[in-house]
């Protein structure tokens, strides 16, 4: 069954998350630190809004890239992920691991639900203009491909929903495959975090502070105490239990 490691109660661990969390939400919140925010989260549109600038081939790849049929393949090659790992794993294992990245398919999909969109979204929103309404002149993609509908601009762009994906994503799969194979994981996380902010949706501080400070406190919840171990134990006991019975009726 589950290493019994992983039951253990890690107190400095989920401190340690929940002051990062603090930190980057205060730095965000303080007057002088968010003016060296401001400065950094400009500057950053500036540069990779600015970057399509005689490019228009490119101005389409990311006007794709924002494109609501983009998330279903940005899905895909999450579960692609998933599915290379799980065949690298030998038998006896791949059930354990199946079960894990199940169910952090779950909580992503919980947090975003519940935190992103009912508690940011309609019980308590941030309003905040995105880039393509406080900054000009810049790019639209819009106008660059009009024949798409591509999302440019939100007066309620914190915190950013693609890439609180794309965060707890990395992290998860990073806890249950290890960082090696994380690294790739995370690589792929920040690609998912640019076509919000290439377009001018959402502000590096949104994925940053908002997004960070999401997967940060939520996760540390799961992998930091018993929680993760114990569902992972139950569905291993439930389907072994069906095994046996199923076994025993033959």
């Amino acid at each position: 069954m589950y290493d019994s490691q992983n039951k253990i109660f890690r107190s400095n661990a989920l401190l340690f998350c929940h002051c990062i969390a603090a930190f980057l939400v205060i730095s965000l919140a303080i007057p002088w630190t968010h003016t060296i925010w401001e400065k950094i989260d400009g500057a950053w549109f500036k540069y990779i809004n600015g970057s399509l600038k005689g490019h228009p081939y490119l101005k389409v790849f990311w006007a794709l890239a924002n494109h609501k049929l983009a998330d279903w393949v940005e899905d895909i090659c999450i579960l692609t992920f998933f599915g290379c790992y799980i065949a690298s794993l030998d038998k006896t294992k791949r059930l354990q691991k199946v079960i894990e990245l199940t169910l952090s398919i779950l909580y992503i999909a919980a947090i975003i639900y519940f935190i992103n969109r009912l508690f940011f979204r309609e019980c308590c929103p941030i309003y905040r203009d995105s880039p393509t309404l406080t900054i000009h002149p810049h790019i639209n993609l819009a106008d660059a491909a009009s024949w798409l509908h591509v999302k440019s601009g939100s007066s309620k762009s914190f915190p950013g929903d693609h890439g609180t994906t794309a965060l707890l994503f990395a992290a998860s799969f990073t806890y249950i495959a290890g960082w090696r194979r994380g690294i790739f994981a995370c690589l792929y996380a920040s690609f998912l975090c640019l076509p919000r902010m290439v377009a001018g949706a959402h502000w590096l501080s949104d994925v940053i502070v908002g997004s960070g400070s999401i997967t940060l406190c939520t996760l540390s919840w799961i992998f930091c105490t018993p929680l993760h171990a114990l569902w992972t134990n139950k569905l291993l006991h439930l389907f072994a239990f069906r095994k046996k019975a199923t076994t025993t009726c033959k």
